[in-house]
């Protein structure tokens, strides 16, 4: 991670070297980085702001010469008198898959293997991506924000949206680097998650619909968490 740093900085000191003085170019170089992380701060602002996001989602993962799509909808529910949030994460193509997060247990139902994995959520409510989207999380203590990577400068759905790259703070254990586009609202329209292995998933984000469920109205949280699997499936627990 420090030398992915110091390449960003040695490089932009070399475009800039022939037009600044030395003491323009430090104050150029900190005006950049403190644009970044004011992005991420409003980013961060935004989602937390959210009570509810519900939205849907295409999914490419590449892997080498591996390709694998997926797509569906999802729900982030923010429970503020318990401190938490609520997420279902409804994979509708190829495969019928919920994931789901009420807080206390991660469960996620596999239609095709007819199979019920239940785990303590703890882990995965830490977890920086998905505080991310939960606004859950001080971002700028999990991540450096900077400018976007050079393999992914261009916006892949086009439209005005602006565009920047998270490196984590600390050494994560999938997550290599995150970069994200998003709209004059803050909105997230495109993620691409890179890991240690150089996989690529990318994730583009439609329909978004906000504030639509309060999370004290326990009839539609009921809905968001209620999972109906077929009779005879089998549930693991650790």
């Amino acid at each position: 991670m420090r030398n992915l740093l110091l390449f960003l900085t040695l490089s932009l000191c070399l475009l800039l070297s022939c037009l600044l003085p030395v003491s323009g170019l430090a104050e150029e170089i900190e005006k950049e980085k403190n644009i970044y992380s004011r992005h991420l701060l409003k980013l961060q602002q935004t989602y937390s702001e959210f009570r509810s996001i519900v939205f849907s989602f295409e999914q490419v993962t590449r892997s080498g010469s591996r390709s694998r799509s997926g797509r569906g909808d999802a729900v982030f529910v923010r429970l503020p008198d318990e401190g938490k949030g609520i997420m279902r994460w409804n994979y509708t193509y190829p495969d019928f898959q919920i994931i789901l997060n009420d807080g206390q247990e991660l469960s996620i139902y596999n239609q095709r293997d007819n199979q019920l994995i239940v785990t303590p959520a703890e882990e995965f409510n830490q977890d920086i991506t998905f505080g991310l989207l939960t606004g859950d999380r001080e971002l700028n203590d999990d991540f450096i924000a900077g400018p976007p990577d050079d393999r992914f400068q261009v916006s892949p759905i086009g439209g005005n949206l602006r565009a920047i790259q998270l490196l984590p703070g600390e050494p994560h254990p999938q997550i290599k680097s995150i970069q994200l586009w998003f709209d004059e609202d803050y909105l997230i329209k495109y993620l691409v998650l890179v890991d240690h292995f150089e996989s690529i998933t990318e994730l583009m984000f439609s329909d978004n619909i906000i504030n639509t469920i309060d999370a004290k109205d326990m009839k539609k949280v009921g809905e968001v968490l209620f999972l109906d699997i077929p009779q005879g499936t089998e549930i693991i627990r650790p």
